[in-house]
């Protein structure tokens, strides 16, 4: 992923080196970018976050509250589109469990069984949000939506929450630094380790622990269904 971010930013870098503003091309490219990575269950190489914060931090260079806003919008839009291609996608990955061993074995994970068997029907939107922002829980968000029967409107009505809360919060993140005029370098720099380290730290079991107590029913609950 980290590779992948370093690719992704000496383009944008390129683009941006004239201290121009986004021409329509470019945008285009962003948008399906992030499509591309909400839109797959198995694109989640594509580093969604740190694109976005690259991208917003070359509009904070132009000091352009019209690219804000167009960021904004582009990659809400993106993500809605996607989150809606991926529920149906999700769909056709648990008709392929029994068919394809490496669909069962991604599908199949102890934290994507914990979910699905104990997730809070209150905490659907927490778990599509959660989803928005961790990549981990994002891979299993559509599949649990179709093992647990939920229907297209109620997800697409809170993925629109989710996706527009995730583009302002990233889009803000990436215009701030971008509009103390710090090196390139520098600004590129700190995202990069910013990435390393969210990686790290939502890889670590207790993390994952964390999350599982957010979104699924309390003890009591599981035990007294049982």
């Amino acid at each position: 992923m980290v590779l992948a971010f370093a690719a992704v930013s000496d383009w944008l870098t390129h683009i941006s080196s004239a201290n121009a503003n986004f021409s329509v091309i470019e945008l285009s490219i962003l948008f399906f970018l992030i499509l591309i990575e909400t839109g797959g269950i198995v694109t989640g190489f594509i580093p969604a976050d740190a694109l976005v914060m690259t991208a917003a931090g070359f509009a904070g260079r132009h000091h352009s509250l019209v690219e804000f806003a167009l960021l904004v919008v582009i990659f809400a839009v993106a993500s809605m589109m996607g989150d809606s291609i991926n529920y149906w996608f999700g769909a056709w990955v648990i008709k392929q469990i029994d068919k394809i061993p490496w669909v069962a074995r991604h599908v199949n994970g102890d934290f994507a069984e914990k979910i699905s068997a104990n997730l809070n029907p209150k905490r659907w939107l927490l778990f599509i949000i959660l989803g928005r922002f961790v990549p981990f829980v994002r891979t299993i968000v559509p599949l649990s939506a179709h093992r647990l029967k939920l229907r297209f409107a109620t997800y697409f009505r809170m993925s629109v929450l989710a996706s527009c809360l995730w583009a302002i919060t990233m889009v803000t993140i990436g215009y701030y630094f971008g509009h103390l005029q710090l090196p390139r370098e520098v600004t590129i720099t700190v995202i990069v380790i910013a990435v390393v380290f969210v990686l790290a730290v939502i890889r670590s079991p207790k993390f994952r622990q964390i999350i599982i107590s957010l979104i699924t029913k309390p003890s009591r609950e599981k035990e007294e269904e049982f």
